[in-house]
């Protein structure tokens, strides 16, 4: 056994009693619960174990982290991780109490081991024990820890923005560990983000619901108003968005990115039952290219008139639905806001709709260069046997922040 991992091992109950009590902190980033919680612990744990030059950032929100362990080089990476949760949902659909740490298979369950407690505790843990074994890193390391990001990190770009030509301008590279690994187990490196544009339709005809009986025929329904409204901007039968300008600055694979799909792995079948979809009639690169390459049109709630059991004999006055856009490659979240707000200009003038912006956050693609993309990799197979690249992450982020027009 090599000295890295009889460390690793020696030390592992250790770890893991830390990570226990860093699980048991919930951290709510929509609520504030616990933020102060996280935020001490991660600070009091930077300072004990990495003797870590520590700011605390205030923020419209939560505050970010900022810790700095000093190299052997004046090369400067940043290391990116969160310490803010999600509620924990409904707890009868947990084996196991959320906020306690537990093990099962092999395996650490409760809320934040696998976004992103888990993976932040990973590198200060790794960094922790690469000094114990080496006395000092091979380049200065900088933590950026936010609180949240579970809502979309809506303070985040300002404090960079800010942080840029002080705190961060030394910064060469940043290392984002937020990410899930393959379903195989393998690890992954990411190379960039799908953005999200977010966007409700409030569909109004009235003050308040109507009976049927005496207003049917007379006052129109919110629910079919907001269906016509949808199709101005969405068909149904083909997929197709109407927005115009949407599909501007969609890019194909480049034969590079087409190597790194072609060595991932693709099964129907665990793919379906980990989806718990009824059906995937496609190929590998076609469900590769539409998962990265592809924008979305995903309306994921609707809202409107008697849900209940049983018959209502009522006309609701209102009624919306929610859609959430995946981006791709240089699609302008800017161009296609104003021109969703060009289409239902009438509408929204005279009171019939409102179009509430949820959220909004673009594309990314990482400008890391050959040779940091290699060096990545090659170390991620060192320390594991076994690495994958994804041109683009498949998954993405919750966004909970709005303005309404």
């Amino acid at each position: 056994m090599i000295q890295r991992d009889k460390f690793i091992e020696d030390h592992s109950k250790d770890f893991e009693v830390l990570l226990k009590k860093l699980i048991t902190i919930r951290s709510f980033s929509v609520t504030g619960e616990g933020i102060e919680d996280a935020v001490s612990f991660l600070t009091n744990l930077l300072k004990k174990l990495l003797h870590a030059d520590i700011e605390v950032i205030p923020t419209k929100g939560h505050p970010i982290i900022i810790a700095k362990i000093t190299g052997a080089t004046k090369r400067n990476v940043l290391l990116y991780g969160h310490y803010d949760v999600m509620a924990a949902g409904d707890i009868s659909k947990w084996q196991s109490d959320p906020f306690t740490l537990s093990k099962r298979e092999g395996r650490f369950y409760g809320r934040g081991v696998g976004d992103n407690k888990g993976q932040l505790l990973a590198q200060i843990l790794g960094v922790y024990s690469y000094i114990e074994l080496h006395q000092t890193l091979p380049f200065n390391v900088t933590f950026f820890i936010e609180g949240e990001e579970e809502q979309g990190s809506p303070d985040l770009a300002a404090a960079v923005k800010e942080l840029a030509q002080t705190k961060l301008k030394t910064i060469d590279t940043a290392i984002v560990v937020d990410g899930s690994a393959n379903p195989d187990g393998t690890n992954v490196l990411r190379l960039g983000n799908r953005g999200v544009f977010a966007f409700e339709l409030i569909s109004k005809t009235g003050q308040h619901d109507n009976h049927s009986g005496s207003f049917g025929n007379i006052m129109t329904n919110p629910i079919t108003q907001l269906f016509n409204f949808l199709i101005r901007i969405y068909d149904v039968k083909t997929g197709q968005v109407r927005i115009p300008h949407f599909y501007d600055g969609i890019l194909e694979p480049t034969a590079r990115e087409k190597e790194w799909i072609a060595k991932l792995p693709f099964n129907k079948d665990e793919i379906i039952a980990q989806a718990g979809i009824n059906q995937l009639a496609m190929d590998k690169f076609t469900y590769y290219h539409k998962l990265m390459f592809e924008p979305t049109f995903n309306i994921f709630g609707i809202k409107g008139g008697y849900l209940q059991k049983g018959v209502k004999t009522s006309i609701p006055y209102e009624a919306s639905l929610k859609v959430d856009c995946r981006l791709v490659d240089q699609q302008d979240i800017s161009v296609i806001k104003e021109n969703l707000l060009k289409i239902y200009q009438p509408e929204i003038a005279s009171g019939q709709l409102q179009v509430r912006v949820l959220g909004e956050l673009p594309p990314e693609k990482t400008q890391a260069t050959t040779e940091q993309i290699e060096w990545l990799y090659q170390a991620i197979k060192r320390a594991t046997g076994k690495a994958y690249i994804e041109p683009v992450m498949q998954d993405q982020f919750q966004i909970m922040f709005g303005r309404t027009f």
